[in-house]
């Protein structure tokens, strides 16, 4: 999957060995492979996607049906996810049902023209990689934030006991925030913006 989209669907019934194995080309976007008399490094730069649903019988956010499962079965089955691996995720998103009255804010080709604006936004810049992937030094070089946005930066740190490498995935995806709205420096907004698309 280098270059392209790997989805993992009903991510928790995974085996324990496979989601951890996971960790590595998520956080190196390398992995090694090693036999008896060689060892092979394979690029790993794809995008990831997975899916679960909020408790084993999947009704926990239902306003229609009730929810099967008992406390202690709904965290065991949240629990098949180590911290380790969900630190290495960029974005959280909780899926909410929908109804025949719901309406888009934008359309799919209003969509893909602001993506496509935000790619070239960061080839502009003079970036090798997209946001996501970018290394630590670049973060530094690329991710410019207003006075404002790292007010809210540190005292997120704070209040949250954010990592380093928390930090640096809230300024990757801010500053892919900032792109979709051709800004050039991080605004405090597009810090807010990111910090809710943390892990909660």
């Amino acid at each position: 999957s280098n270059g392209g989209l790997l989805f993992f669907d009903e991510i928790p019934h995974f085996s324990k060995s496979i989601i951890e194995a996971m960790r590595e080309p998520l956080e190196d976007h390398t992995i090694l492979v090693s036999r008896v008399n060689s060892k092979i490094k394979y690029e790993t730069k794809f995008l990831f996607a997975s899916a679960m649903n909020p408790c084993p019988c999947g009704n926990l956010l239902s306003n229609a049906k009730s929810c099967r499962c008992s406390d202690t079965e709904v965290q065991r089955y949240k629990n098949r996810l180590s911290d380790p691996f969900l630190d290495r995720i960029d974005l959280y998103v909780t899926m909410n049902e929908i109804s025949s009255t719901h309406t888009s804010d934008v359309t799919s080709q209003q969509l893909h023209n602001q993506v496509l604006k935000a790619f070239q936004n960061q080839k502009l810049r003079g970036q090798e990689e997209l946001n996501g992937k970018l290394s630590d030094q670049d973060i530094v070089k690329y991710c410019t934030l207003t006075n404002d946005g790292q007010d809210i930066l540190d005292k997120a740190t704070n209040n949250f006991t954010l990592s380093f490498r928390a930090i640096n995935k809230v300024l990757k995806v801010a500053r892919t925030i900032a792109d979709l709205e051709s800004s050039k420096t991080i605004e405090a907004s597009h810090i807010l913006e990111s910090l809710s698309y943390r892990k909660r």
